[in-house]
């Protein structure tokens, strides 16, 4: 791709689709590391919707299960598919979430080399600020389960409930990196969550969640975790029951299985500095 002053890279807006006032800090992560990564601003494109009249249609996908919005002209680093029933197009990819993505892509043909890894992983590479530990849990809801986590945790003092709508990447990953460890219904905040070496179970509040569930078995799977069947939450959870449910799955991931994702994303990041 010829090198412009700034990066064409397509993330899931809330504000652009959705027309909320705010993002998921999932998809505001791409536009963040990409930023950070490149050194060059974002600029967000609509993969199916340029000007007939470009040129140079080619533009990233990063972070985030949006395969379904790639084209021919996409270069794919780290995304991921949400659902196996949704159709993708063949692209460029030269990094995809994990192995069922992979597997995903290869079944329909396409040339996809095994290498894994949420870009989100790469995070404390680029912001890593000392935080001090003040709360023993932290509730991490995807945004359709925020109301019902502020409803059964909102009165324990050692529990934060972390609201993933924002604007400001800087600030949500400070609340994330406040807490001991982290249950969390938001992908992202798994994976966040682990990128900092914060034990951090994934947990269903509801079924409201789009997509077949794939995306969390290709995760846990890309950084050499079992796949579990995530707890389903009702109620608020004593001390001890939530210490407990960190004693029976696995919640952190070996530091070297990230560090190596780490250093296979960087070497397949198609926007580094020259």
């Amino acid at each position: 791709m010829k090198r412009n002053k700034y990066i064409p890279l397509f993330f899931w807006s809330e504000i652009k689709f959705i027309f909320k006032e705010k993002e998921n800090y999932g998809d505001l992560l791409s536009k963040y590391l990409v930023e950070k990564i490149s050194g060059r601003e974002v600029k967000w494109v609509h993969p199916k919707k340029q000007p007939w009249y470009k040129w140079d249609k080619s533009h990233y996908l990063a972070i985030g299960s949006i395969l379904p919005h790639a084209t021919k002209n996409s270069i794919v680093w780290g995304s991921g598919i949400i659902d196996r029933e949704h159709h993708v197009a063949k692209a460029d990819f030269r990094a995809v979430r994990g192995p069922r993505t992979r597997e995903f892509l290869q079944q329909l043909g396409y040339d996809c080399p095994p290498v894994y890894g949420d870009p989100a992983l790469l995070l404390p590479e680029y912001f890593n600020p000392q935080v001090e530990k003040e709360y023993k849990l932290g509730i991490i809801p995807h945004y359709h389960d925020y109301k019902k986590a502020v409803e059964l945790f909102e009165d324990n003092p050692d529990i934060r409930v972390i609201d993933l709508m924002c604007m400001d990447v800087e600030e949500v990953t400070r609340q994330i990196m406040s807490c001991e460890r982290t249950l969390s219904s938001s992908l992202h905040g798994l994976i966040v969550s682990h990128a900092y070496r914060i034990p951090s179970l994934w947990i269903e509040f509801s079924d409201k969640i789009f997509g077949d569930g794939i995306k969390y078995p290709d995760y846990l799977e890309s950084v050499g975790l079992s796949v579990y069947e995530p707890p389903f939450i009702k109620e608020s959870l004593t001390t001890e029951e939530w210490i407990s449910m960190f004693e029976k799955y696995p919640v952190l991931p070996e530091k070297k299985k990230v560090k190596a994702l780490q250093q296979g994303l960087m070497e397949a990041c198609p926007f580094l500095p020259e």
